[in-house]
């Protein structure tokens, strides 16, 4: 989705900045005047595409992006606050290659919610709304593949890097926006090859016999559901033939740039994740586990945020210098943070207050958004819902707010929320 006021021959430059306020930001009025004079003197530009990096068991946020130098003994612990690159960004000192990209990252400190057991937690982060026993809603990336509509290519729109148990999926939209899985990235997109003996020819007379029934089943049967399960078949085929299938090889990657992103599981999948990205992937998600810290916090926190220190440090610098950081939003989140106060070794679930980041995608970075306070338990400024963090993901994608779909007769429901229920706003100092 792109405009260019130089299309607006019949559109004043007002109209046109109180149509953006509609778009992006959900409001009627003329939106700000310093937003105002941005949009009419810039052309507005958004992603489209999202590394959506979750941190499963809950990430210390005392630990890593809102650390409390100053809280009293039992808090803070062994960490260290660092500068980074941006004067008004502290982060903990376990992540010196991300500070050196502080000026392209937004960190929200302020977001909360109320579940803090793992599974509704991760459903809550992945979706923006609580487990019900009655419908399934779609997880973020879901939305993300389903309007989000630039470019092309044959590779499918969501794809996380792990396994779907448990996962909300495409929730009660088309399967065809649902993940697809990839369980080792140095294997890439498995069951894609044909087995031997076989032939393209004979492929083509099966998925062509297979269409035929299809047909007559469809007509008999004309459901939405029915569709996207043969429309998932035909992607698939089409998919087999593409060349996008090499996005899936990163052993066509320097070695050098893969000793840079990382050996282990988690650096490959970012390295994965860029190639995605880079073909036309429109949301990739990679989950990193080991985050429930409630022994040995300090060491366990260390060993993985230096995991991730390494693989996105290197993905924010590789995304830039490849062209792709404007057009490519980069978010971690995670299910909740942990408890300011420590237990023992450890640290408890704490989902009142927790931290995130955003970087690329045309984000404000350099800043830090919310407070809470002396030692990290309560938001006391700027709080943000998972709706509020979900919509700012959508404006900054350019995802129209008046956009819903039906879920039956479980009403209207979009990216920023569902229609009858309290919606997110995008976070306006970020965008």
């Amino acid at each position: 989705m792109k405009h260019s006021l130089n299309r607006l021959d019949d559109v004043s430059r007002r109209e046109f900045v109180t149509r953006m306020a509609r778009t992006c930001l959900g409001v009627s009025l003329v939106p700000p005047l310093g937003l105002a004079r941005a949009l009419e003197t810039s052309t507005p530009k958004f992603a489209s595409h999202v590394i959506y990096l979750n941190m499963r068991g809950g990430m210390s946020h005392i630990d890593t992006f809102d650390t409390k130098p100053d809280a009293p003994a039992g808090h803070q612990g062994p960490v260290k606050t660092i500068k980074t690159k941006a004067d008004d960004l502290l982060i903990s000192g376990f992540f010196p290659k991300l500070a050196e990209h502080g000026k392209k990252i937004a960190v929200v400190r302020s977001l909360h919610h109320t579940q803090g057991a793992h599974e509704p937690g991760v459903y809550k982060v992945l979706t923006g709304y609580e487990m019900s026993a009655t419908m399934r809603h779609p997880a973020l990336g879901a939305w993300v593949a389903r309007q989000v509509t630039q470019g092309h290519s044959t590779l499918p729109p969501y794809i996380r890097l792990a396994g779907l148990a448990g996962h909300p999926g495409s929730g009660f939209m088309d399967a065809r926006y649902a993940p697809v899985p990839v369980l080792d990235a140095s294997k890439g997109l498995e069951h894609t090859q044909l087995q031997n003996g076989d032939s393209m020819t004979n492929l083509r007379k099966r998925s062509g016999l297979a269409e035929n029934f299809n047909r007559d089943f469809l007509a008999r049967y004309p459901m939405a559901e029915v569709k996207a399960h043969v429309d998932v078949y035909a992607d698939a085929i089409k998919l087999m033939t593409s060349k996008d299938l090499d996005a899936f090889d990163i052993t066509q990657e320097k070695s050098k740039l893969v000793e840079d992103y990382g050996n282990d599981e988690f650096g490959q999948g970012i390295l994965l994740a860029r190639r995605l990205v880079e073909s036309g992937t429109k949301f990739v998600e990679i989950e990193l586990g080991g985050w429930d810290t409630h022994a040995d916090n300090f060491a366990q926190v260390e060993y993985l945020a230096s995991r991730v220190d390494n693989a996105v440090g290197t993905l924010l610098e590789d995304l830039e210098t490849r062209g792709l950081l404007d057009s490519t939003l980069v978010v971690l989140t995670t299910e909740f943070g942990r408890g300011p106060k420590i237990d023992g070794t450890g640290r408890g679930h704490h989902p009142i207050a927790f931290s995130s980041f955003i970087a690329g995608g045309g984000v404000k970075g350099g800043q830090a958004y919310g407070k809470t306070d002396e030692t990290g338990t309560h938001v006391i400024e700027n709080p943000v819902t998972v709706l509020d963090f979900h919509a700012t993901i959508g404006a900054l994608l350019g995802v129209p707010r008046q956009e819903t779909i039906s879920a039956g007769s479980g009403g209207s429901f979009s990216i920023y929320g569902g229609t009858g229920a309290k919606r997110g706003v995008p976070i306006a100092a970020l965008i």
